[in-house]
């Protein structure tokens, strides 16, 4: 197991001193190095965090599968890239606008 000091040496290393000679496919920088730290992060830490406001600690949302037909699929990707937003985050606004206007069919 590594320890502080030799963690912090690491990281200076790495942030300062490093020398990549360019292209590199080894060596990731800027939004690509935070996107596989964050995704390095989440595999580490059991997941991601629960969107339920009212989970215990340690209970993860639900996941459901869905399949599309493709124009329908085609649609979701334009809406979520228009709306810089993910396909799933427009499926769950979607879903919970769904159970607004239909109230008498969605279970409290």
């Amino acid at each position: 197991m590594i320890n502080e000091k030799d963690s912090d040496a690491l990281a200076e290393w790495a942030e300062h001193e490093i020398s990549v000679t360019a292209p590199s496919r080894a060596v990731l920088r800027g939004t690509d190095a935070a996107a596989h730290g964050r995704e390095a992060l989440e595999r580490a830490l059991g997941g991601r965090p629960s969107l339920d406001p009212n989970a215990r600690p340690g209970q993860h949302s639900r996941t459901r599968q869905v399949r599309l037909p493709s124009e329908a699929n085609a649609k979701l990707d334009a809406v979520a890239a228009a709306q810089h937003r993910k396909p799933s985050e427009v499926m769950r606004d979607a879903l919970d606008e769904y159970f607004r206007n239909h109230p008498d069919q969605a279970a409290s």
